[in-house]
């Protein structure tokens, strides 16, 4: 630690949750094999460059060379209100770094004969409608399925920061869907729905909860004694960080109500990880055929690769293969770099919103710089029509075109409506829960709003139902994409 001052009057109090943190978790750290410790300049390095965590939420790092672990250190702290120190024993949300276990899941189920990679999913999950284009579990593993995204959708439904959401939110989205964002296969689109419904489609093929399959198949195999998955909302997990980001006058909580899981849901350690990062070269658990599964990229119908594997990034890092994946939820940051080459890698570990993608990427420098091509100095030229990209279509309409957009309009898929009228000659849209917003003119009949709503465009009625007047709208706001509303009479 660095910096790290304690008080009087809370001496005794942190000194009991700290041993209590260290009797929960410490005694389980796995026996990993260590190299030669990390040489001086290595630590001074790192050590400058983690200082500026000192006595605030930080990260845990883990460094592995030649498949041994050569470093595994906390900076800064797990929980602010009582003191309590990082360290490589800490429990942190891993965020998205968890659709790789659930992938190796289903390629587990796949090796055992269970299910196939290209089954419909309608064959495990008979709620899902009949779309009139096969989805099957490749599709979704690769996210080229098309599903519409839980978040996105459930943003423009109205849900805010805190709003509790559980694993069967997933499915029942999928059940009220009419329209897929694309056709299965023509597009890569990320979608935490799919991962969370493949978590689904485990518990039903094996017969076993989800949480149970992954502890008796994965976890336990691997060696992985203090990895979780949090199933139920409020769940206590022994050992684990609070989450944090940053405000005007210091940190604020940020909590994951939530119960969502086969997307994320997992709270692990850096030795955990480490454990799980050898498994990809000894093949331990799954085997050989499993393990290269895993690395198989996904394929567009036009025939283009993907960099996307099963649940992890598969390509080159500057001359090096590599296999990553990072993650987010709450205040938590992630990431997960593997060298297989080097039998090396960085596992970072945060329990700080704002930590950035520049620490892991300089954490990789210090203890891996040697072994990379070196960072380009050249700028990407120019392109040479970003500018006249840049002069989209511009539309002012008329006070009349405007007032023919004014009505309520409702989503059958959402079960939500949005209400838009003008004022002192601009769009507005209100919602219930998200309050009043501007829709900003953009080009004919398209216009922009907050990042919830995204960009709407109305279409013109050909049949000249309402006189002309659009009766329809369809919202893309990154990953839901022409979501239907249609004029109603409230």
């Amino acid at each position: 630690m660095h910096g790290f001052r304690w008080t009087a009057a809370g001496l005794a109090l942190r000194i009991s949750l700290v041993a209590s943190f260290a009797s929960l978790a410490s005694f389980a750290v796995p026996q990993l094999a260590t190299a030669q410790v990390a040489t001086l300049a290595e630590r001074d390095q790192l050590d400058e460059r983690m200082a500026e965590y000192a006595g605030e939420p930080g990260a845990v790092v883990a460094i592995v060379r030649e498949g041994k672990v050569v470093l595994a250190e906390g900076y800064g702290v797990a929980n602010l209100e009582h003191g309590i120190p990082l360290g490589r024993e800490t429990v942190l949300d891993i965020g998205s770094v968890a659709k790789q276990f659930t992938a190796f899941a289903v390629a587990l189920l796949a090796d055992d004969g269970a299910l196939s990679l290209d089954d419909n999913i309608r064959i495990h999950l008979p709620e899902v409608p009949d779309f009139g284009q096969v989805i099957t579990v490749r599709h979704m593993i690769h996210h080229m399925s098309g599903l519409r995204e839980i978040y996105n959708s459930e943003s423009l439904a109205g849900r805010q920061n805190g709003d509790a959401m559980q694993q069967a939110d997933a499915l029942r989205l999928t059940e009220h869907m009419h329209e897929l964002n694309f056709t299965p296969g023509e597009q890569y689109l990320y979608c935490n729905t799919a991962y969370m419904m493949l978590a689904d489609i485990v518990s039903r093929t094996s017969g076993m909860p989800f949480p149970e399959f992954m502890a008796e198949r994965v976890f336990g195999p691997v060696g992985m004694h203090h990895t979780t998955i949090m199933s139920k909302l409020g769940q206590s997990i022994p050992g684990v960080a609070e989450s944090y980001a940053s405000d005007e006058v210091g940190f604020v909580r940020v909590y994951d109500n939530s119960s969502l899981y086969g997307a994320g849901g997992m709270y692990s350690t850096v030795d955990d990880l480490v454990a799980w990062m050898d498994n990809y070269g000894s093949a331990s658990v799954g085997g050989a055929a499993v393990i290269e599964q895993m690395q198989e990229q996904g394929v567009l119908n036009s025939g283009e690769a993907l960099s996307y594997a099963f649940g992890i990034n598969v390509g080159e890092l500057r001359g090096q293969r590599v296999i990553r994946h990072t993650g987010s939820s709450a205040g938590f940051r992630a990431s997960f770099t593997f060298l297989p080459e080097l039998e090396g890698g960085v596992i970072t570990l945060s329990n700080r919103s704002n930590i950035g993608s520049g620490m892991p990427a300089d954490v990789l420098e210090i203890f891996f710089g040697d072994h990379l091509q070196p960072l380009s100095a050249d700028l990407p030229a120019d392109d040479e029509d970003s500018d006249e990209d840049e002069e989209s279509e511009s539309w002012s309409p008329t006070a009349t075109q405007l007032t023919s957009l004014s009505g309520s309009y409702y989503s059958e898929e959402l079960e939500t409506v949005y209400t838009l009228y003008v004022e002192d000659g601009m769009l507005m849209g209100r919602h219930r829960r998200h309050g009043t917003f501007e829709l900003e003119a953009m080009a004919p009949m398209t216009f922009e709003g907050p990042g919830f709503f995204g960009t709407v465009v109305f279409e013109s009625s050909s049949s000249g139902v309402g006189g002309g007047i659009p009766q329809t709208f369809r919202v893309s706001n990154g990953r839901v994409l022409n979501l239907l509303f249609q004029r109603i009479e409230l």
